[in-house]
Formats: structure tokens, C-alpha cells, sequence
């Protein structure tokens, strides 16, 4: 139906945006003019921006929706401060892995994207916090907010990137011991999925639901490097699944106490930590989303 629709678009989002920002914006304004829906839309200029866009402008129109045009970080920024809102989100997905529009089945190709956006219906679905930093995809400790770290460090981004920094990392990267719930835990990584990918299709965890109300936890265990192969393997091919390496269990809460203040990401954002206790909670259907 027609109506406004406010762009969020982060320039800097995967690895060529800035580099098509006009077509893209060119192609944004094509196709809403033949859905008879007006355009407007900003730019972001620095992290953390899109959220105060957003919050900036939600209460200037009835926006029929707040579009996040990037990656996951972009989609995190653009959504915080729509959580309890009924005014849904929309993506355009054009960051380097699209862990949440892959996981809602939302096409990758932009003009695929933006007319789904036009034509798609809202859902509503849960987020989650991270020491009340919201997150609506995965986030996690150790081995995957280390190689998040490092790849927010690189000058060229893409799934090559990825691959090439996760495995100079795999060789010298250590577990950390840590409780999970009281519990003394000695992980390789542990993350905390709603969406049951990180992006790229790498399926950490299969199972996760985005309106169960729930959380599924995964946690890798210290492993021999030899099983590094397998565990990939799983990764990508969507078959990751319990056994004496990886564990699952889904909770609405789960608390994580580290001898010394961790590195965690969340949506793919990495953040060092102050403090060494991790709260992190669900917050059921808490977003509308357009899909």
C-alpha cells in the first residue's frame, strides 16, 4: 500500500555500498515510485548514527516502515530504538554477511529486496539484550567476538576476508575459562542465538527460532585442531548439532561470569567489555519486522 518509508543507509556497510551509493539510492526511489510510496532517505555518517536517525525522525510521519540499509550492524542501530514500537523495520540487505535477512528469507539482490519491502507483510518477532545492549541476530563470546575484533580491523570486508582472519586466528587463539550459569565452563566459543546464523549461511545454530520466545545457546567446546574441518563443515552446510564438542540448550536468561572483562560481539559488532559478568535476556515479540 502506499505510504512513507524512511531509508537508514549505511555508506560503509559490506564491500562495495559507498562505491554504488547513487544507484542505490537511484534504484530505492525507481522502485517505491512504482509501488506509489515516497522515499526519504538519510545517511549514516559514523557508528551508533542510524540509531539516532532513527530516533530523530520515527515521530515525524506514520512511517508504513524504518528501512535499515546495510548489514547487521546497520540493522541493529536502525531497530534499537523500534523495539516495543509498532512501526516495523525493514532491510535491505547490503552488509557483508546478512546473518538476520538470510535467516527471514529476505532476498540478498537489491532490487529483489526493495520489492519485498514494498510488497512483504510485518511480523513480529523477539530480540534480545547483551548487558541492555540490544541484539536481534546472534552474540556470543569468545573465538567468534575475537575474529569479529579482528575483521572490524581490515580495510577490505566479504566473506574472503572473513575466512582468511578466522583462520589465522584458529591457530593461535585460546579458550577461555568461564561459568555459564554457575557452572564452570571451558568454551571455545559460546553464542547466544535468536537468528540461527551469523550471516554468509554459517548456521551456528539451526534450530533457533526468532518467535519461540527463546534463546538457543551454543556452546563449543576445546577441541582437537584436526576437528576444526568438520566443525566448519557443519557450520556452513547447516547440519551444527549436539555432541561431545558443541552443546545446546535454550533459556529466556543465561548469565556468564570471566576471570577478566571479555571481548563479546553483538550482530556482528565487536565491544571490550568493563566489566567480567554477562546478562544476557529475550524479550519476546518485541519487533516488527517486514518480511
Amino acid at each position: 500500500m502506499p505510504g512513507s518509508y524512511l531509508f537508514i543507509l549505511n555508506p560503509n556497510s559490506g564491500t562495495s555500498t559507498g562505491k554504488r551509493t547513487s544507484y542505490i539510492v537511484d534504484k530505492i526511489q525507481a522502485i517505491a515510485g512504482k509501488y506509489d510510496c515516497e522515499a526519504v532517505i538519510l545517511f549514516t555518517k559514523e557508528r551508533g548514527h542510524a540509531t539516532a536517525l532513527v530516533s530523530e525522525n520515527a515521530g515525524l510521519r506514520d512511517w508504513k516502515a524504518i528501512v535499515a540499509v546495510g548489514g547487521d550492524g546497520t540493522i541493529n542501530e536502525t531497530a534499537q530504538p523500534l523495539v516495543g514500537t509498532d512501526t516495523p523495520v525493514g532491510i535491505i540487505p547490503l552488509g557483508s554477511g546478512n546473518g538476520l535477512a538470510r535467516h527471514l528469507g529476505i532476498p540478498i539482490a537489491l532490487e529483489k529486496s526493495l520489492i519485498r519491502l514494498f510488497t512483504g507483510d510485518p511480523i513480529t518477532i523477539d530480540s534480545a539484550t547483551l548487558n541492555d545492549i540490544p541484539f536481534f541476530c546472534t552474540a556470543g563470546i569468545g573465538f567468534d567476538a575475537y575474529v569479529g575484533h579482528l575483521f572490524s580491523k581490515q580495510k577490505v570486508r566479504g566473506l574472503a576476508s572473513y575466512v582468511n582472519v578466522s583462520f589465522r586466528a584458529y591457530w593461535t587463539y585460546k579458550p577461555q575459562v568461564l561459568k555459564l550459569n554457575g557452572l564452570n565452563t571451558n568454551a571455545f566459543s559460546i553464542s547466544f542465538a535468536n537468528a540461527g546464523q551469523f550471516g554468509n549461511n554459517a548456521w551456528v545454530a539451526p534450530e533457533a527460532n526468532l518467535q519461540d520466545g527463546k534463546l538457543d545457546i551454543c556452546t563449543i567446546k576445546p577441541f582437537p585442531k584436526w576437528y576444526g574441518t568438520s566443525l566448519a563443515y557443519q557450520l556452513f552446510t547447516k547440519q551444527m548439532k549436539a555432541s561431545r564438542f558443541i552443546d545446546y540448550q535454550s533459556a529466556e536468561y543465561a548469565v556468564i561470569d570471566t576471570e577478566t572483562p571479555p571481548m563479546i560481539h553483538y550482530d556482528g559488532e565487536p565491544l571490550q567489555l568493563n566489566t567480567t559478568r554477562i546478562e544476557v535476556k529475550i524479550k519476546p515479540q518485541s519487533l516488527r519486522v517486514i518480511v
